[in-house]
C-alpha cells in the first residue's frame, strides 16, 4: 500500500472514516446486476431494494477499523466508486481538508456514543431500526430510551448534512419530502 503522502485526499478521508462501510451512514449499498453473484460469493449478504434493485447489507465484515481488507481483491464497484458529501466538498474546495477530518472525528465520536447505548451485540447498522421503533413509542419511552433517541436523531441529522446530502437524507426537513427506501442506500 502506498504511504500516506502518496494517497489522494479522498483516500485519506476514507481511511479516517469507514462510516459508510460499517453501516452508520447507510444500511445497504447498491450494486450492479452483474455483481450480485460475485458479491454473494465473497460472503456479503445481497438483497433487493423495494424497487427491486440489487444491493448488499452493511456493515461490511471486510472493514478493519476504517480500512477495507479486500481493497486489492475483487469487491463491488460501489466500494471504489462511492464518494460521500465530505469527500465531494473537499474535492470542490468548498471544505478544507482539516475541517473534513474534524467532521469525520465528530461523526465517529457521536457514533461511539450511540454504540455505548445499544444493547450488547447490537451493531450500529441496526441502531436506525431501533431508533424508529423507540421514536414511534413517544409517550411510553423510558429515560434511557429517550437519551438514545435524542442522540440518534442528532447523529442522523449530522450524517444527513455532512455525509449523505439532501438526495439521500434519512430525516425529513419541513421542506423536504420523505426519502424512498431506495434512497437510503450508499449508491
Amino acid at each position: 500500500m502506498p504511504d500516506a503522502d502518496d494517497l489522494s485526499t479522498a483516500s485519506r478521508l476514507c481511511l479516517a472514516c469507514g462510516l459508510c462501510c460499517d453501516g452508520t451512514v447507510f444500511g445497504f449499498a447498491h450494486i450492479e446486476e452483474e455483481e450480485v453473484e460475485d458479491t454473494a460469493g465473497i460472503g456479503l449478504q445481497t438483497i433487493r431494494t423495494t424497487n427491486d434493485e440489487p444491493a448488499f447489507l452493511l456493515g461490511c465484515h471486510y472493514l478493519d477499523g476504517a480500512a477495507c481488507t479486500r481493497y486489492r481483491d475483487w469487491r463491488p464497484s460501489v466500494c471504489g466508486d462511492y464518494f460521500c458529501e465530505v469527500q465531494k466538498r473537499v474535492g470542490k474546495q468548498e471544505l478544507a481538508e482539516d475541517e473534513a477530518f474534524s467532521i469525520i472525528a465528530r461523526a465517529r465520536q457521536m457514533t461511539e456514543e450511540i454504540k455505548a447505548l445499544l444493547p450488547p451485540g447490537v451493531p450500529i447498522s441496526q441502531a436506525r431500526r431501533l431508533f424508529k421503533d423507540l421514536a414511534a413509542k413517544r409517550p411510553d419511552i423510558a429515560p434511557d430510551e429517550a437519551t438514545f433517541v435524542v442522540k440518534m436523531f442528532v447523529l442522523e441529522r449530522f450524517l444527513d448534512s455532512a455525509f449523505r446530502g439532501a438526495k439521500r437524507a434519512h430525516l425529513r426537513s419541513a421542506a423536504q419530502p420523505a426519502p424512498s427506501r431506495q434512497d437510503t442506500g450508499a449508491a
